[in-house]
């Protein structure tokens, strides 16, 4: 049983004992509108109604289809990919608008995470370029 449901039942458990919504406030348990209103779901639906409802919130635009694509995508390699750029993908390739947050959050319940792209540089320098630097560097710390 969850606490909230123990407050409710505590709650009807007092006005069977004859007490009034304002004495059952004035304990700390909850607002007397709230015991008014435990009251009226109890007459309605007995204990049932009392029980707490799963609050299931909003269904994502990304599909589990999309997202499997999207896993695919990033798995293939092809392209380097940020949280923009996916954004960018979805909305050129489904035609769905959602916010970098929301690509981050189904992101990570898909099992995937991203990273920011970090610069690389494209080749290493040349080895005797390296040499004549260290050099000259040498020469500059002696005074020369």
């Amino acid at each position: 049983m969850l606490p909230c449901e123990r407050k409710r039942y505590l709650a009807l458990w007092h006005v069977a004992q004859g007490q009034t919504p304002a004495q059952i406030a004035a304990l700390g348990l909850m607002s007397a509108k709230s015991v008014r209103i435990h009251i009226h779901l109890y007459r309605q639906g007995g204990l049932d109604a009392l029980q707490e409802r799963v609050h299931p919130g909003r269904t994502s635009v990304l599909t589990p289809t999309i997202m499997a694509d999207l896993e695919v995508e990033i798995k293939t390699g092809r392209q380097v990919w940020n949280s923009r750029s996916l954004v960018a993908y979805v909305a050129e390739r489904y035609g769905i608008t959602v916010s970098r947050t929301a690509m981050r959050t189904q992101l990570h319940h898909t099992g995937l995470s991203w990273q920011r792209t970090r610069l690389v540089v494209a080749g290493q320098a040349d080895p005797e370029m390296k040499v004549e630097f260290k050099t000259d560097l040498e020469a500059v710390k002696r005074g020369l």
